[in-house]
């Protein structure tokens, strides 16, 4: 199947573009779609990203406010969350956080998340990504940790552990 692993420890760390926080980026196509994980520990706005969709999960922690164009939103973990990267966002954690994100270029390309609870084995069917929110799983004998993410396959990737994982669908 030819799986692409892109390992935690190896996402870019780069500074948010309003420099109030780190983004851990995982993979992209320029100026199209962008996947990365993201720290929020503390209160305090989001960047804006005119024209670009936005889809975020909370990936660790138990909770996090986030205030939309004035209206509250509480997310729960493994919950994906999407709204328009144009909207004015601010952040409240209750603690420390890391979200999963990703964001398409609006017109250009759409995406879907769909978290899935992982126990014992299971079958996906044709993701262009699939990230580790929590726990291990082996993904066609490649074991993958948290914060791991898989690059794309079609067809059926057998999936092996205990673990919660985004699948990630980009049309373009």
């Amino acid at each position: 199947m030819g799986l692409l692993v892109l390992r935690s420890a190896d996402h870019r760390r780069v500074p948010w573009k309003n420099g109030l926080g780190v983004t851990y980026e995982v993979a992209q196509s320029e100026g199209v779609w962008r996947l990365s994980f993201a720290e929020v520990d503390r209160p305090g706005p989001f960047s804006t990203f005119p024209g670009v969709d936005r889809i975020i999960t909370l990936a660790v922690g138990a909770q996090l406010a986030l205030t939309v164009d004035g209206v509250v939103q509480v997310l729960r973990p493994f919950e994906p969350f999407a709204f328009a990267g144009e909207a004015e966002v601010a952040a409240d954690p209750s603690a420390a956080t890391v979200n999963f994100n990703v964001m398409t270029q609006r017109g250009r390309a759409a995406a879907e998340v769909i978290c899935l609870q992982i126990t014992g084995v299971a079958g996906v069917r044709d993701a262009d990504f699939l990230a580790v929110l929590a726990g291990a799983v082996e993904v066609d004998g490649v074991e993958l940790g948290r914060l791991d993410v898989v690059q794309g396959w079609s067809g059926v990737a057998r999936l092996t552990g205990d673990a919660v994982v985004a699948v990630v669908r980009i049309t373009e």
